[in-house]
């Protein structure tokens, strides 16, 4: 026999991508994608660990730094440094709130998390790629590269070089600016060219 509750109001999700009230996210969230772009791997693993908290009626969670750290893998010093990461990104906005005689931290996660376009400056920076590396094969984002400058006879030649592994960056063209921008609006893998 089934039992049903008749005071308890149906909750309902206000963004058609969550699910009601569970511990389910949409997944993959563009604000991780971003982070990881950036290097800021721990920001990502701790903003997943808040995703998974939030339900799909409420964007507000309010975990503890020990549920953080079980939940995202992240030791107890990494996590308010990677907090404020995401602060700065505009992907969470923290508060310090009052219940009973004690506080606690809530942190709202911001629509921009799973929206490209409302995205801030500083996590546009490494929303589209601009340029490729042909040692390591990964895409190169705003000032992920130095110059260098050399003679070949008469003429002076410029070449970009990646930091990260010494590779030399080829430009996008403009197809492949849409392919990967395609990609991106459908939270699709981007596949490297070679």
């Amino acid at each position: 026999m089934e039992v049903q509750r008749l005071n308890t109001p149906k909750t309902t999700s206000k963004d058609p991508r969550l699910g009601p009230g569970s511990l389910w996210s949409a997944l993959p969230i563009p604000a991780c994608r971003a982070l990881t772009y950036a290097g800021q791997i721990k920001a990502s693993q701790v903003l997943f660990a808040l995703a998974l908290h939030s339900s799909g009626v409420s964007t507000v969670v309010f975990p503890s730094r020990a549920t953080i750290k079980k939940y995202s893998g992240v030791g107890k010093n990494s996590i308010s440094e990677a907090l404020q990461v995401l602060k700065k990104f505009g992907f969470i906005k923290i508060s310090y709130v009052k219940v009973g005689r004690t506080h606690r931290n809530e942190y709202e996660i911001l629509r921009a998390c799973f929206h490209w376009d409302e995205f801030n400056e500083i996590a546009s920076r490494y929303k589209i790629p601009k340029g490729h590396c042909t040692r390591c094969n990964h895409w190169i984002y705003r000032d992920g590269w130095n110059v260098q400058k050399g003679k070949d006879g008469i003429a002076t030649i410029q070449v970009r070089i990646h930091r990260n592994c010494g590779g030399i960056v080829q430009d996008l063209n403009r197809k492949q600016m849409l392919n990967i921008r395609d990609q991106e609006e459908w939270a699709g893998m981007v596949i490297p060219f070679h």
